[in-house]
């Protein structure tokens, strides 16, 4: 036992050593210490609070790192123990083996909650709006949230009583006393699995994403014979594997485990912690080295009993026995939530300062009076008062020296301590000073006075993210892994037109559109968005996380006559389209326009070639189905999965009739027109606007063959098929329109309020409610509302549902309900065919970064089974490279105010059933036969030489392969290289520091491509030699470093084997195909501009295998005098001389380790010589 007074000698006057990367940063005896130790402690999810509960039943509140203390309150009348703390919205709860306490952050009690099956409870978890309790009683108990009433107990087995709670996206992991551990689903809270992790007692455990860690206790036979067995705690901290379910190599810990945090940062660590206040960070798959440092808290003979990490990752709290509380930081402000917020304090009255009776500078009217009619002692009668005025304050020496009189007026230049036009007099300035001289009360908004205050709704995640580059203006692969830590690959923004990008992945996660595409190939054609899009989506499906450029679909889509013609493609070379997406400023609209274009685009070149076509034209459709046999269907992609059959009817005035049939890919959204002033505003449904799109009528007139005159007429469009995929452009240009949408909002919400707080007498229908809960009168609101609204409730209403259903009856006439509409129509109930929300892009407005494009996309199963291994849908928001997952009914909750709606998509629940899913590789053997160069010069060269048909030009620098030399087999070498010029310098910002930022990196577009032969007779020449042709100015070509000339890509006057980039990108593909290994040197570099994905497995990249760790790269020109003894690019470099040199240097690796069964002697002697003599030449090759 201590005294607070022993507490302060020993840790007042302290001053911690920073040992690491934490810090102990503060030390603070609780309330009832030292005779009541702390019991529990958490972190706040939601202020800047730290809570704690000691032994006597007691709770108390600390705000921030200075750990001032906010609140102080006893939760159980007999001083029980407080076994566990949780926070919610503004609420506290604590547990204590026989009650539930809820009170308000500010102390105020809320209510009790006591339950006969509950009399030793050890632990609690939330789970929507259900709190789950257990303990060694055998029972789960469920609490509903909003009601206070225990919804749920289920029977434990003696076996199966739970000491922790904790939580993945997919179990709900019970610890048990016995030290197994429980996977419950944490809906229905059955038993999934038993894991079992001590043969003693379990001391604690944790859980994050796919791994699970515990630590705990096992029996240790005595050292005697007769003696019992003994428990002592295990020294390993065990590792499970959620996904496959069993045990992973278990991780040595130097302290005794006794309490485990994971600590998420960039990376996943561990927090280790014995109860004598040792701790340690460790990751999740590497080893304790002796440089991993220890901590140690300071503990004066007492133990730990709680520790918590807060949400933000920047603060660890440990309590003890002896009722202190011990914070550590990395930083000396750590914030306690990612998003601070601080906690509600009571207001201060202001101490009011004395007057002196004789100051006569001071109002008397700064003292706040009381409202009264009677008169004031200050209402000085009328005669006894006199009007002075203020005597002005004297001018300035400097301006009566230097004063002109002109016509009796002076002037003199200002000597810059005066402000123009004005006249300060010498009284302290109130404004910004009190009459003490502290600074005024009245903080300056940090986004300054002229920002719009609706910008502080945005949430972080959905807001325009900058993209870091390092000095060499390559990605900061960190900040990538933060902002994506999903298994799916995010698109770069900072290139021309990638405003589509939010599309782009919409379109990809179209499981039969993305197999469609990339089994599609058009050889004849040099522009085919569709092929580009499989070639995307190819790199989608190989790339794990990280982020990819579409730069290669997107340099196709501008040289598209119609995409230019309709607006949709970005000047580059004006900043405010670059930020904004177009000259309209208008990004909702932007990408409306472009998902028409690219479905009639994709459409277009998707068609099943006719008998008019070239029989070369290469299109594998795998979603064919059978209609009344093997009955060929001539429907092009797009038309069998988003294509309407639409009957249009026009009706004259002259009662003549026509008919026509038409197919439509998208709908745009039309809103009934606003009520008139003083009309109530009636509700809408969603459902009934669907309707009136498919099923519009227009007025108009319209030129009538047989008058020959322009005619008024009536058109009515009605569906004869529904589509697989409904896609719906919200069309919110109008301001009636968006008024429209946000009237629906507030009336849905104001129903569901009404609908919920009225009595039950009141509420319409014949239903029996007498006995009915808020949550049953939520049901009956959604069903007779005909709403689809599965969420909770305490969330926005949407107007927009989740599930619709349409049918067309006998009659031609479309019915559209919502889910909960269905169970109304009995006669359509087996033709109605289910739609789920698949997509939504919305337009976030904010001014300050010009806007951007993002989309929620419902990933399927398949998306997951092939990236993760995992069976489940989840909605995810693509903003660029930032991806995050999210509830579905984040993705239907619109705020007009920054988040506006512009594209809904709607997919049939069966779709993948309906079309096949697989893939068939398009490419064969013959794109690598040789092909004539497209430069005209060589065309006429080609066309006065008949008797060499074959020839692809007169300067032939590579020999094509011969049908024996086709890769056959996997492993084939070739090596590659690639040269690049640029079309756009790079923006660098220089700060006053001297230091040097990349704003935005040189845009490189692929000129050359070169690959060499790496095996057999002909090893080392070269069979693809393409010069790349390119129709874009060129800003710098780079000649020193690639060997381009002016003129070299130039069609009509280069003299080189100039390709498509589009053929050339085939050869290359499909050699990767055939599972040929690459070789190269800086091939990461070539790849991403060439913008195609190469397997690991298959690239030998020499830059890293001459690399030692934490050194420079050396270059190929210095590698090749070093271990080759030849000296190459001595004017230019030459993509034929930098692929050989590769490859040989790639052999002269395979020798120097012994095909690589060295490789360990090899960096320890050749690498460190390598740079030694590098340091010594400063990496300059010697001059002959």
């Amino acid at each position: 036992m201590f005294s607070i007074g022993d507490f302060q000698a020993n840790h007042g006057s302290m001053q911690m050593e920073i040992v690491g990367e934490f810090a102990e940063l503060n030390i603070l005896p609780i309330d009832g210490a030292p005779r009541y130790g702390a019991s529990s402690v958490h972190f706040d999810s939601g202020n800047e609070l730290l809570w704690v509960g000691n032994q006597s039943g007691h709770m108390t509140s600390y705000y921030g790192a200075a750990m001032q203390k906010y609140t102080s309150f006893q939760i159980h009348p007999q001083h029980h123990p407080v076994v566990e703390v949780l926070s919610f919205d503004d609420k506290i709860v604590g547990l204590t083996k026989d009650r539930l306490q809820c009170n308000l952050k500010r102390g105020i009690p809320v209510s009790t909650f006591k339950n006969p099956d509950m009399n030793d409870a050890h632990c609690m978890i939330f789970h929507k709006d259900h709190l789950y309790i257990g303990g060694k009683d055998q029972h789960i108990i469920d609490l509903d949230l909003k009601t206070n009433v225990a919804s749920n107990s289920m029977e434990l087995n003696e076996n199966e009583t739970i000491a922790i709670f904790r939580k993945t996206s997919r179990y709900l992991c019970c610890g048990g006393f016995n030290g197994k551990i429980m996977l419950r689903d944490p809906d229905s809270l059955k038993l999934q699995h038993t894991l079992d992790g001590h043969t003693g007692s379990l001391s604690d455990f944790d859980a994050s994403g796919h791994l699970l860690i515990t630590c705990g206790y096992s029996q240790r036979p005595g050292s005697l014979i007769n003696e019992p067995l003994n428990w002592s705690l295990d020294r390993f901290v065990k590792v499970y594997d959620l996904r496959m379910l069993r045990s992973l190599t278990p991780i040595q810990s130097i302290v005794q485990p006794s309490f485990l945090r994971f600590m998420s940062t960039y990376t996943r660590r561990m927090l280790v912690t014995s109860q004598s206040g040792q701790f340690l960070l460790i990751e999740d798959n590497a080893l304790v080295t002796p440089t991993t440092p220890i901590y140690q808290t300071n503990l004066i003979g007492s133990n730990i009993t709680s520790m918590d990490i807060s949400p933000s990752m920047q603060a660890i709290t440990f309590a003890d026995s002896g009722g202190v509380l011990h914070l550590w930081s990395a930083s000396g402000t750590p914030n306690f939530n990612k998003f601070t917020k601080d906690p509600e304090f009571a207001s201060m009255s202001e101490s009011l300062d004395p007057i002196n009776i004789s100051d006569e500078n001071t109002p008397l009217s700064i003292i706040p009076m009381p409202y009264c009619q009677e008169p004031l002692f200050s209402d000085w009668p009328k005669p006894q008062c006199t009007p002075v005025s203020r005597r002005p304050p004297p001018i300035d020496p400097e301006l009566l020296r230097s004063m002109k009189v002109v016509h009796g007026i002076g002037y003199a230049p200002n000597p810059g301590n005066r402000r123009r036009n004005q006249v300060p007099y010498k009284l302290k300035d109130m404004t910004s000073h009190d009459r003490k001289g502290k600074k005024a009360a009245v903080p300056e908004s940090p986004l300054g006075r002229d920002e719009q205050p609706h910008l502080y709704m945005v949430p972080k995640k959905y807001r325009k993210v900058a993209f870091k580059y390092s000095k060499l203006g390559e990605e900061e692969n960190e900040m990538i892994q933060h902002y994506n830590r999903t298994n799916f690959a995010g698109l770069e923004a900072n290139i021309p037109n990638a405003y589509c990008n939010c599309m782009l992945q919409v379109l990809y996660f179209i499981e039969p559109l993305r197999c469609g595409l990339q089994s599609h190939h058009n050889l004849n054609k040099e522009i085919d968005l569709s092929e580009e899009l499989g070639f995307l989506f190819h790199m989608q499906d190989c790339a794990t996380s990280g982020v990819l450029q579409a730069s290669n679909f997107l340099r196709a889509f501008r040289t598209i006559p119609e995409a230019t013609a309709l607006g949709l493609v970005q000047n580059s070379s004006k900043p405010e389209q670059m930020a904004t997406g177009g000259t309209n400023n208008n990004l909702g609209h932007l990408i409306q326009n472009w998902s028409r274009f690219i479905l009639q685009q994709i459409h277009t070149e998707t068609l099943p070639p006719t008998n008019n076509e070239p029989e070369d034209i290469v299109l594998i459709d795998p979603n064919q189905l059978s209609i009344k046999g093997e009955v060929t269907d001539e429907r092009s992609l797009v038309e069998k999965l988003c294509g309407t059959q639409m009957k249009i009817e026009t009706q004259f005035r002259n009662g003549r009739t026509t008919t026509r049939s038409t197919t439509q890919f998208l709908f745009n959204l039309i809103y009934p027109s606003l009520p008139k002033p003083g009309e109530p505003v009636k509700h809408v449904p969603f459902t009934s606007v669907l309707k009136q799109t498919i099923c519009s009528q227009v007025n108009t007139k319209s030129w009538d063959e047989v008058s020959e005159t322009y005619q008024p007429m009536v058109q009515t469009k009605t569906p004869v098929s529904l589509p697989d995929i409904l896609v719906l452009n919200c069309s919110l240009f109008r301001e009636e329109d968006v008024q429209f949408w946000k009237s629906q909002s507030e009336l849905l919400q104001k129903k569901m309020e009404r609908k919920i707080s009225e009595p039950d007498g009141n509420r319409r229908g014949g239903t029996d409610r007498s006995h009915m809960t808020s949550s049953d009168a939520w049901n009956v609101f959604v069903e007779e509302e005909g709403l689809d609204l599965s969420f909770d409730r305490t969330n926005s209403v949407s107007w927009v549902p989740l599930h619709v259903s349409m049918a067309v009856d006998g009659d031609g006439e479309l019915v559209v309900k919502s889910k909960n509409e269905e169970s109304k129509i009995s006669s359509f109930i087996n033709r109605m065919v289910e739609y789920e929300l698949f997509s939504t892009v919305v337009h976030i407005d904010d001014p300050r970064t010009g806007g951007n494009l993002v989309s929620h996309i419902n990933v399927g199963e398949k998306y997951h089974q092939r990236k993760e291994g995992v069976t489940h849908t989840q909605w995810y928001l693509f903003n660029d490279f930032q991806i995050s997952s999210v509830e579905k009914e984040e993705t239907v909750d619109f705020d007009l105010r920054w988040k506006i709606p512009c594209l809904l998509v709607y997919t049939r629940v069966d779709l993948n059933n309906r079309h096949k899913l697989n893939i068939n590789f398009p490419l064969t053997s013959d794109i690598l036969l040789p092909t004539p160069s497209i430069s005209k010069r060589s065309l006429r060269r080609h066309l006065m030489s008949p008797m060499e048909p074959t020839s692809p030009g007169a300067a032939m620098t590579f020999t094509p392969l011969m049908c024996d030399e086709l890769p056959t087999h996997e492993g084939v070498l070739v090596a590659l290289d690639a040269e690049f010029v640029t079309l756009k310098a790079e923006e660098a910002e220089l700060h006053s520091d001297g230091t040097r930022s990349t704003i935005k990196p040189s845009h490189l577009i692929v000129a050359r491509i070169t690959v060499v032969r790496g095996e057999g007779v002909r090893e080392g020449e070269p069979f693809i030699d393409d010069y790349i042709s390119t129709q874009e100015q060129v800003v710098d070509y780079l000649t020193k470093f690639s060997g381009i000339k002016p003129g070299d890509l130039d069609a009509s006057i280069s003299s080189k084997h100039l390709a498509t980039l589009k053929l050339t990108y085939c050869k290359l593909r499909y050699l990767i195909q055939c599972g040929c290994v690459i070789v190269g040197h800086g091939l990461s570099k070539d790849f991403k501009v060439i913008n195609i994905f190469v397997p690991e497995n298959q690239v030998r990249d020499t830059v890293h295998l001459f690399h030692m760790p934490r050194k420079r790269f050396v270059s190929l020109r210095f590698l090749s005098w070093y271990f080759l003894d030849e000296k190459i690019q001595k004017d230019m470099h030459d993509s034929i001389e930098d692929a050989r040199t590769a490859l040989k240097l790639y052999k002269k690796y395979l020798e120097l380790t012994e095909n690589e069964t060295k490789t360990s002697d090899f960096r320890q002697t050749t690498l460190k010589q390598l740079y030694a003599e590098g340091r010594r030449l400063e990496w300059k090759v010697p001059e002959d």
